[in-house]
């Protein structure tokens, strides 16, 4: 499958790459300035000879071979990152470009920061969604109000699974797309899929509603295609961590489809599916990690769970998630649980 987006680190040394980024920069300034009616804005790079010679961590964001958002980071004295500008194609705002930069530049990172206006609402918001809390305020000497940001993914609450096969702490929105496990059929497999609806769009309503018959074959072409489908799963873990729960783990959801797992077919029957909000094409948040360790730990608790696995693993040709992206060895050391 030809991948629908990458993110990558450049290298402006590269005078046509560095000349594409300088266009790009440009375009996002004169945007931005305007927006904040701040005709001030220092700029990233002034000419291709400072753009070829940035010192920064540089990554681009590309549709093909069109680059369509720049983000640039630099080490601090503490050895945490902080984020210089994030710039989008001012012909391509809004169709997540800045969030892919800003989730691939948070990999592996913990002490992260960023400043901006405190009238630029879209950065704010971008900023929030993926995981930074605001922490100080202050205003330049020309008056222009700013706010210094720190990345801090939310730790998840304390989970406990009920009796009823609802897990406390979790959204609860049954799903009628269930049934029963069989007769002497318990949870002994996690099985990790990936979704987003629309595709490679997180935040809206589409998976909900896919899991509860609600799907609106008009709000989007692919919803068209795949509103007839009856599917769901026990668990869906949104990018900032949180849960939601579709259907009790006493009851078989139907996540698997045509499987097979160490010669056992029929994978729904002894598993439970947890849905991670992401595709294969990037990675998944820290606080979507976390979220999935502490479910895991307490459906252990009560359940007899003997491995982890991906959707791609019990269905291989069929299914290719949760991805390369998932990281399996964190998984597994925080599950206690193996492949």
């Amino acid at each position: 499958m030809q991948a629908p987006f990458e993110v990558k680190c450049l290298d402006l040394r590269e005078a046509a790459l560095a000349a594409r980024a300088l266009e790009l920069q440009l375009a996002a300034h004169q945007l931005e300035a305007e927006w904040l009616s701040y005709p001030q804005l220092p700029l990233l790079w002034a000419d291709l000879a400072a753009a070829r010679a940035c010192a920064d961590r540089v990554w681009g964001a590309f549709e093909g071979e069109a680059l369509r958002g720049l983000l640039v980071a630099s080490r601090r004295d503490d050895d945490g990152l902080h984020i210089e500008r994030v710039v989008v194609d001012p012909q391509h705002l809004r169709a997540g470009w800045g969030y892919r930069l800003l989730n691939r530049a948070l990999v592996g990172e913990r002490e992260v920061s960023v400043d901006t206006a405190e009238v630029n609402i879209a950065a704010l918001s971008l900023y929030r969604k993926a995981g930074f809390v605001a922490e100080q305020r202050w205003s330049t000497p020309d008056g222009l109000m700013l706010w210094r940001l720190n990345y801090q993914p939310p730790q998840p609450p304390e989970f406990q699974l009920l009796d009823d096969g609802w897990v406390d702490g979790a959204g609860r929105l049954p799903s009628p797309n269930h049934d029963e496990r069989g007769e002497g059929m318990a949870p002994e497999l996690l099985v990790v899929h990936n979704i987003s609806l629309p595709p490679y769009r997180y935040g809206g309503l589409g998976v909900e509603q896919l899991f509860q018959n609600r799907l609106n074959p008009d709000e989007h072409p692919f919803y068209a295609e795949i509103q007839q489908l009856r599917v769901s799963s026990h668990f869906f873990i949104r990018r900032s961590g949180e849960l939601q729960q579709f259907v009790p783990v006493t009851r078989r959801a139907w996540h698997a489809g045509v499987s097979s797992w160490r010669g056992r077919e029929r994978c729904n029957d002894f598993s439970i599916g947890v849905e991670l909000e992401g595709c294969d094409f990037e990675p998944f948040s820290e606080a979507q990690y976390r979220t999935l360790q502490a479910l895991t730990l307490a459906l252990r608790r009560k359940l007899p769970l003997g491995a982890i696995i991906g959707h791609e693993h019990i269905a291989p040709g069929r299914k290719t998630d949760p991805g390369p992206f998932f990281d399996w060895a964190r998984a597994e050391a925080d599950s206690g649980l193996r492949r």
